[in-house]
């Protein structure tokens, strides 16, 4: 019995249509881009290209911030 695990390889074309972080391209969650991207619900910064300092002083200045 082999123990070789398939290697998973994203495809290069996303066919979802959840929200993306505007500054790096990462797909963020509905709930991610509510609580911390602005007023239209989009994420101009995330945990992949930010820390949660800037993710929440960014929320502040767009507008959003915690609901």
């Amino acid at each position: 019995m082999s123990t070789d695990r398939p290697r998973w390889t994203p495809t290069t074309e996303s066919t979802t249509t959840a929200p993306r972080c505007q500054n790096c391209g990462a797909q963020v969650t509905q709930q991610f881009a509510r609580v911390f991207g602005d007023n239209s619900d989009t994420a101009n910064a995330c945990p992949d290209c930010t820390d949660n300092r800037h993710l929440a002083r960014e929320a502040a200045n767009a507008g959003g911030g915690l609901r």
